[in-house]
This record gives C-alpha cells, structure tokens and sequence, in this order.
C-alpha cells in the first residue's frame, strides 16, 4: 500500500531523524497488515474502522508482548486515522480520543490540513 502522500500529511520536523524514521516504519507496517488481512483495500482512502479496530484488537495483541510498544502502536494509528481525515468519533470507538478536560503537552506531530479532506 502506497502511502507517501499520507506521510506528506504529517509534519515531523519537531522529531528527530530516528524518531520520525520509527514513525513511518510504524505508520508502514500498519499499512501493511491491513493490506495483507483485507486484499482489497489497496489505497489508504480505502481503510475503514473495521481495519483499524482488526489492528486494535486482533494482530496488536498477537504480534507485541511490551505495553510501551503497544501504546506506541496505538499513537500511531491515532496519528494515521487523524492524516487520513477521518472523523472524530473514529478515534472514540478506538478508544484514543483524549478526555477534553486534561491538559498534557500537545502532540509533537502534526497534522498538514488539505482541501481534499476538509472541503
């Protein structure tokens, strides 16, 4: 699955080299177990909830023992499901959706906006 023109999306310049190579290779290997699970969904533009939530709850379990990588992998695919432009309540039935009433550091990624996604 082609997924450069989401990567060009996501604005990396507060990580350094290695932290934003981590990244794409995560964003990539998401990619590619839904491509691998689904064979028909070919593009990102094609990627529904129920791959995510299959990535969620199905390979992530299977294929990672530390929770820090767990966690890690569930910022990631919040990252990509926000690049993709998809809708809000996404993030809430992949229970990513940060609770309004916390404050926290804002996210060092962010997300370029595009007139294909927000029209």
């Amino acid at each position: 699955m082609q997924l450069d023109h989401i990567l060009a999306r996501l604005d990396f310049s507060a990580l350094s080299e290695t932290e934003r190579k981590r990244y794409i290779n995560r964003i990539n290997r998401i990619g590619a177990v839904i491509e691998l699970q689904f064979p028909h969904v070919a593009r990102p533009e094609q990627i529904k909830l129920k791959h995510c939530l299959y990535f969620r709850n199905v390979w992530l379990p299977a294929h990672s023992s530390s929770e820090s990588t767990k966690k890690e992998n569930l910022r990631v695919l919040r990252l990509l499901v926000r690049a993709l432009g998809r809708p809000e309540a996404w993030l809430g039935a992949l229970d990513k959706k940060a609770p309004t009433s916390q404050g926290g550091r804002p996210g060092k990624i962010g997300v370029k906006q595009s007139k294909k996604y927000y029209r």
